[in-house]
């Protein structure tokens, strides 16, 4: 298994995008949800585009959406040129399959459920997968979550093997929580592929902090994960 992808989340301006990926990141997020903290309009997302195409025009630029219209979506990825799409919401695989671009499909793992129902994301993720466009999940917490972090979720060693056996057969970034004082237990207990960041790496809500994203970074590529582990779920740019 190679060293985790990481996707930095939230970007807002030219300014925090440049900083990601002069950090380490390989994927950048752009939220086009309304009504949330992290929205972009897409005249800022065009500057930050025309900016970061100058400098680092082979970086993966994925736009975020939550149960929007496909128009609109197949609007933003001509406009923008975006490489990636990720869906935040209740798309159907049928939904995915339309999509002009790779997708990244959002899964919930919901820390309510008594014994960790991983069979249940196992099985919305074969599901998904089975769609061509669907090129990797992402695994998070739901919104609003009183969980802290992923790593609040498993309340036992088998509970996080569980999730960890689910992370190694599937190409999955892990989300939830994810900040730089927390990311080295999370890469040593799950082992994920890659892994998606935004408020953990920030000074409020749509602004980045460099320091924290640099801190970030360093310590995802530096993690060595086990040999033979996950070789069948490694998430490419």
């Amino acid at each position: 298994m190679s060293v985790p992808r990481i996707k930095i989340c939230g970007i807002t301006n030219p300014t925090d995008a440049m900083a990601a990926i002069e950090a380490g990141a390989d994927w950048l997020g752009l939220i086009f949800v309304p009504q949330t903290p992290r929205f972009v309009p897409v005249e800022s997302a065009t500057e930050i585009m025309r900016q970061l195409r100058a400098l680092y025009p082979e970086t993966t630029v994925v736009g975020v959406f939550q149960n929007q219209s496909l128009s609109d979506i197949e609007r933003l990825i001509q406009v923008l040129k975006l490489n990636r799409v990720q869906l935040h919401g209740h798309e159907s695989p049928d939904f995915c399959a339309q999509i002009s671009v790779p997708v990244i499909k959002t899964l919930l793992l919901h820390p309510e459920l008594p014994e960790l129902d991983i069979s249940e994301l196992r099985r919305q993720s074969a599901t998904f997968l089975e769609v061509p466009q669907v090129q990797a999940l992402l695994l998070d917490l739901p919104k609003g979550s009183a969980i802290p972090s992923v790593l609040n979720v498993t309340h036992s060693d088998a509970h996080s093997e569980k999730l960890r056996s689910f992370l190694s057969d599937f190409p999955c970034l892990l989300a939830g929580g994810l900040t730089p004082d927390n990311i080295q237990p999370a890469l040593q207990i799950f082992q994920p592929a890659g892994v998606d960041v935004a408020s953990g790496v920030e000074q409020a809500p749509g602004k980045k902090d460099v320091d924290k994203i640099k801190r970030f970074c360093h310590i995802v590529q530096n993690f060595h994960p086990q040999p033979n582990h996950g070789e069948n779920a490694s998430c490419n740019p």
